[in-house]
């Protein structure tokens, strides 16, 4: 752990002298001899690791080179926050000699760290950094991978499963409006989640019922936290169907649940009789609780389903057994049972040989492989992460039997021993994920942007740019089974990623012991680690422990924290200005939830450092105030409903790569075209926006506009050359059409328009589009009765997406027009006759969704 914060400080320091030498005030020579000396440090350290165990001496030697490594990020951040702020001040000889005096203390130090290793014997081996040609190419995954809405690793993990699933299967699809209540049970790493989710995808599943939810239970969660998650997956339906219709009380949570509000004038009783009506309206339902640990959550919870008499079932998994059977009382609960020496074998090569079809060891590997099954225990995710770790690594008898050697002296732990086989580039990166709530589905384009902030990504190596570099770290997190991609996006890209709890408690552990990330207030216990004085990174949970204040002032006793996250908690709601006034060496904030706070405090204007502000407030007037931000010339992502204004000075975020979820008017979007790093851009335009056509924005790739009526300019299409994906929601300026093809970015892969009300058939003009590969035409979008795709039209063509364009009667499709189209949805085109004929000679079409068309409510 010691090598990744070793690594990452020195990625730190280059990244600052890859910018302008003039920022570093004067520091340049120093900041090149803390790097070199660091990177020394760093290829002892690899040494240091593999005799910590055995040596104290050593283990302390680690501790000390860790905590210098602190103190130089801590001096380097400092010294540039005093010179930006206080330049006239901190001219003076005094208060620049006592830095560089700071300076030759922390200088002194490493110097006798690296004299002591001497004494230690330790020998540099090298950082353990990554191999080039190991690395996973996202553009094969690209081209093998599209609307990949499960997880990657389902099908070829269900190894010894095939008959559980088959029953499973045949229980969930039977007969019988009565509420059907099933439990898969087993310990930890056994596949129970692996297992429900290939049952959740399976088409037999899909095409039985109506609606699927699937909640994750965490340790914490309450029963209002599983009722509203459920709902959440569920409330995409009307407000009727068939006659019946909700109650204004659960209208009204409903709402309230879209807008993600915390639901705490309700009572439970209230919430529950919400879904039990949302569930009878909705139709058959099946319900999946993923780790279930109580009795009484179940029992609490239940209520909501059992009068409901629409044949919905619920899939529970849990370790208990005396959960497992007190759930579905009427049928056993299903056991899983540890993999037998063949299956562990089959599963354990699917992973080693993932672009193969393996069945038996080759004879020169098959002493040590079959040790390394021994070592497994038959436990499926042992066998997953071990030989997913070995695809990665030469097959060879010498490897596999340094593998043998260093599990043994970490008495057999694969967790432990897949997380110190990681290159450096990638320790800091898993281990921030423990920042997310346990369970959950991570945005990958949130957690790439974090670690981007922390320059834990490198800002190039060669050519890459950081967002392919955080792509390539992904693709090899889950190349490894140590995140599981649950959803990926049209090109390929991971789009949603998600933890195993065992790995993810591991990494609580890890992050905890060495000062990395502190998650719910919790700090070490022992005298020997850090404590939250200095506490590097934090993520709240509810109300922030008091051990993080100051009993006399009520500060935050954090000087060293770059990381600030805080979701729901009631305690920022007075002070918030003086609790940030102290962390002048932030470099993330990350706050949603607390909808108290709606006014930014000024003091973030001074967070030099600052790369990463995101703060969402659910509430109807969303952020009222957002301080000035012209000082913040390192910010990178900026995510807030908060109206911005021309005194905010956008125009001199020049790092500025991710601007979303803002709303901005005229003078603001004139100084889009100056964010020159600006790749990725979502806002709501609340007054009519004029651009001028003849200038161009050519780093923006993906582009999101939501106006009121007439406020998109039309200029939207022609003066973002570089965009690959587009979404207008809202009417544009004068109601005109479409422009001409010609007039797009000819690289657009993905387009959405919402609320358009286009009076003219806009197929002619997209299908001439030459990199097309979604289409999304929803709300209203297009008010004409008539749509023509003509013969070889749309030639990249893979999804489509026409969703209530209520007026439309007739649609045509010519022979070779969509060739390749793999997925068609229509829904509420109540008015649409018939499917065009021409569909049937589309051979890629794979699937074709009609959801509420007429008087029905299909799902093929």
């Amino acid at each position: 752990m010691a090598e990744a914060i070793v690594s990452h400080a020195v990625n730190k320091l280059e990244d600052l002298m890859h910018g302008d030498a003039e920022s570093l005030y004067g520091m340049n020579d120093d900041i090149r001899w803390l790097k070199r000396e660091l990177k020394k440090l760093l290829g002892f350290l690899r040494d240091g690791n593999a005799k910590q165990k055995q040596d104290a001496e050593v283990k302390s030697w680690i501790e000390n080179v860790r905590d210098v490594t602190h103190g130089v990020e801590d001096l380097v951040d400092n010294y540039l926050f005093r010179a930006s702020r206080f330049p006239h001040s901190f001219s003076s000889i005094h208060s620049r000699h006592s830095f560089f005096k700071k300076v030759d203390e922390i200088k002194h130090k490493i110097n006798g760290l690296l004299a002591q290793r001497l004494a230690l014997g330790l020998v540099n081996l090298g950082a353990n950094r990554y191999i080039t040609d190991q690395i996973v190419d996202p553009e094969a995954r690209s081209r093998q991978c599209v609307f990949m809405d499960g997880d990657d690793d389902v099908s070829t993990s269900i190894v010894g499963f095939g008959e559980e699933r088959k029953a499973i299967i045949s229980q969930l699809t039977s007969s019988g409006d009565q509420l059907l209540v099933l439990s898969l049970v087993g310990i930890h790493g056994i596949g129970k989640t692996t297992l429900a989710r290939s049952v959740y995808q399976s088409p037999e599943i899909k095409r039985t019922f109506i609606a699927r939810a699937w909640i994750f239970v965490t340790k914490h969660c309450t029963v209002i936290n599983v009722l509203k998650n459920i709902m959440k997956e569920l409330v995409t339906i009307p407000k009727k169907i068939k006659g019946q219709a909700l109650s204004e009380r659960s209208k009204c949570i409903i709402d309230e649940i879209k807008e993600d509000y915390s639901l705490e004038r309700w009572s439970e009783k209230d919430i529950k009789m919400a879904l039990h009506e949302l569930i009878k309206i909705k139709g058959k339902c099946l319900i999946i609780m993923d780790d279930v640990r109580s009795k009484e959550l179940w029992e609490r919870i239940q209520t909501s389903f059992v009068t409901t008499d629409n044949g919905s079932r619920v899939l529970l998994t849990t370790r208990s057994v005396e959960v497992g059977k007190h759930v579905g009382p009427n049928r056993a609960a299903h056991e899983l049972r540890l993999l037998n020496e063949n299956e562990s074998r089959l599963l354990f090569l699917k992973k080693v040989y993932p672009e193969e079809i393996v069945h038996e060891f080759m004879v020169d590997l098959k002493e040590a492989g079959e040790e390394l099954l021994r070592i497994c225990g038959g436990l499926p995710m042992h066998l997953v992460l071990l030989g997913s770790l070995l695809s990665r690594k030469a097959k060879t008898v010498g490897v596999w039997s340094k593998v043998l050697e260093t599990l043994s002296f970490q008495f057999n732990d694969i967790l432990c021993f897949c997380y110190d086989e990681l290159p450096l580039e990638l320790k800091n990166c898993f281990l921030y994920i423990v920042a997310f709530e346990e369970g959950s589905e991570v945005k990958a384009s949130q957690l790439k942007r974090l670690w981007m902030a922390e320059s834990l990504v490198l800002d190039k190596e060669g050519n890459q740019e950081r967002d392919t570099k955080a792509n390539r770290y992904l693709e090899e997190l889950s190349k490894r089974s140590l995140v599981q991609v649950t959803k990926r996006k049209y090109n390929g890209d991971p789009s949603r990623v998600r933890v195993h709890r065992l790995l993810q408690e591991l990494c609580g552990k890890l992050s905890e012991e060495n000062n990395f990330l502190n998650v719910e207030g919790r700090c070490s216990k022992q005298s020997d680690h850090p404590t939250v004085i200095t506490a590097r990174r934090v993520a709240f949970y509810g109300v922030i422990p008091n051990t993080y204040f100051d009993p006399l002032s009520s500060n935050l006793t954090t000087p060293s924290l770059r990381t600030f996250m805080c979701f729901g908690s009631s305690k920022l709601q007075h002070r918030l200005g003086q609790y940030l006034e102290g962390l002048r060496l932030l470099t993330v904030i990350d706050v949603e939830g607390e909808k108290r706070v709606t006014t930014l405090p000024s003091e973030i204007s001074n967070l030099i450092h600052l790369r990463y502000l995101r703060w969402i407030v659910h509430s109807n007037q969303g952020v009222k105030f957002l301080p000035s931000l012209e000082n913040l010339h390192y910010l990178q992502t900026l995510a807030t409903n908060a109206t911005i204004t021309i005194e905010d000075g956008l125009g001199g975020l020049k790092s500025i790569r991710c601007l979303t979820h803002a709303k901005c008017g005229l003078l603001v979007a004139k100084q889009l075209i100056k964010l020159t790093q600006l790749k990725r851009l979502k806002i709501t335009l609340n007054e009519a926006v004029i651009l001028n056509p003849f200038e161009k924005q050519r780093t923006l790739e993906s582009l999101s506009l939501f106006g009121e009526e007439g406020s998109i300019p039309m200029e939207a299409f022609t003066v973002f050359p570089a965009l690959h994906k587009l979404k207008i929601y809202g009417i544009l300026a004068d109601s005109k059409p479409l422009p001409a093809h010609t007039s797009f970015p000819q690289g657009l892969t993905k387009l959405t328009l919402a609320y358009s009300c286009l009076t003219k058939d806009p197929m002619p003009t997209l299908e001439k589009l030459p990199n097309l590969m979604i289409l999304s035409l929803e709300d209203k979008a297009y008010d004409g009765k008539y749509m023509i795709c003509s013969e070889v039209g749309f030639p990249q063509l893979l999804r489509l997406v026409l969703k209530k364009l209520e007026k439309l009667e007739d649609w045509e499709v010519g022979n070779g027009a969509m060739k390749r189209l793999r997925s068609l949805v229509i829904e509420g085109c109540r008015k649409l006759k018939m499917l065009p004929e021409g569909l049937q000679q589309i051979n890629s079409l794979k699937e074709i969704k009609l959801i509420q068309m007429g008087n029905m409510v299909v799902i093929e």
